[in-house]
């Protein structure tokens, strides 16, 4: 990502008169596409990554035993590509997250940026937010796939922490150094927390979809007790934290407006 960003900002050395916020749409728009995003695709077409599924035999594998994998009449999940699951900082997540990082966490800045002189920091929060739930309400969730992502609002809300630290704050990502701007550093691992794992942070599903994650995934109860499961939600346990977006979902359960989510946790199902 390091090199991609950089090649990106290279293209635009020669407009000197250019600002930082014109550098990070450009920037932007080499990292986001409008359906699969460019991060993703080199994630499922790349050696280069650690992930699971590998190869032709472990993906024909996956695709029947993933969550969702029992599909029923008019699923329009069934053509979707699963995301692979990737380890970073000891955390677990499908590839999908990184989409939603490059992809829901623009739109968030985008949000941030046309309000931000309207209304006040937790304001914008809670109306970033508020975008967020409504595409998991829409056909990026639940209409097409029937789950509804608190995993995916918590790596779109830590999109917009990156983009906004491009341009903005004591040391932004983005400078501009003899002519040519500079992009100094990214590291995933600044932005990957606990809560990215849909394994601990579950997520909702609709009626008919449930059925089939249910059913599948009592088939993993026997494994929840194991060794390593345990050392993960160990680890998962110190190092989680109380999200703002963690505190706006309590909201919504507390108001009636969202299932709570604790009701689809795999130790729900399991006990």
């Amino acid at each position: 990502m390091r090199l991609e960003i950089q090649s990106a900002l290279d293209s635009r050395t020669g407009r000197a008169s250019q600002d930082c916020e014109s550098a990070t749409q450009h920037v932007q728009k080499s990292l986001q596409h409008s359906i699969y995003q460019p991060i993703e695709l080199w994630i499922l077409s790349s050696d280069l990554v650690d992930k699971i599924p590998r190869g032709l035999e472990g993906n024909r594998d996956y695709r029947s035993n993933y969550l969702l994998s029992k599909t029923y009449r008019f699923d329009t999940a069934r053509g979707l590509q699963p995301s692979p699951t990737l380890q970073v900082n000891d955390i677990r997540f499908g590839s999908d997250k990184l989409a939603h990082f490059f992809s829901q966490g623009w739109w968030y800045y985008k949000h941030w940026k046309k309000n931000r002189d309207d209304h006040t920091a937790q304001e914008l929060q809670r109306s970033m937010f508020q975008l967020g739930v409504k595409l998991e309400h829409s056909i990026q969730g639940m209409k097409l796939t029937g789950v509804f992502s608190p995993g995916d609002l918590e790596a779109n809300y830590q999109g917009f922490v990156f983009y906004h630290q491009l341009c903005h704050g004591e040391e932004p990502l983005i400078s501009r150094q003899e002519g040519r701007w500079q992009f100094s550093s990214f590291d995933i691992r600044d932005y990957v927390y606990p809560k990215w794992d849909e394994s601990w942070n579950p997520s909702v599903y609709s009626k008919r979809r449930w059925e089939g994650v249910r059913s599948t995934m009592s088939g993993y109860c026997p494994s929840l007790n194991g060794d390593w499961v345990n050392r993960q939600r160990t680890l998962y346990a110190k190092q989680d934290t109380l999200t703002p977006t963690e505190k706006l979902i309590r909201e919504l359960v507390a108001a009636g407006e969202l299932p709570d989510p604790k009701n689809f946790d795999i130790t729900s199902v399991c006990e």
